[in-house]
């Protein structure tokens, strides 16, 4: 008796992955497969979009506020030199 391994393998047509993959299932797994990459790489995209503009946000509102306290600073410098020029006038005087 033979077996049927044996006559399955003298079929001279015989692909023996042929079983083990299926073009038309592989076809439409590969498109899915590229579906996803597309909407993942996609959705990606605008992830980093959305993190750049929120970062050069963050970045637009901290140098505005460092332009605000370096002018405060400057303001409070000059108020304090004109209050010590005022001090050593008056001082002179006397």
């Amino acid at each position: 008796m033979t077996s049927s391994y044996t006559d399955f393998t003298d079929d001279p047509g015989y692909d023996p992955y042929g079983m083990l993959f299926d073009e038309d299932k592989a076809r439409r797994a590969a498109s899915a497969v590229k579906i996803f990459q597309d909407v993942s790489v996609g959705s990606t995209k605008e992830k980093m979009k959305e993190s750049g503009a929120q970062e050069r946000e963050t970045i637009g509102k901290g140098a505005e506020e460092q332009r605000k306290t370096a002018e405060q600073e400057q303001q409070f410098k000059q108020a304090d030199e004109a209050r010590d020029y005022g001090q050593a006038q008056r001082a002179y005087r006397y």
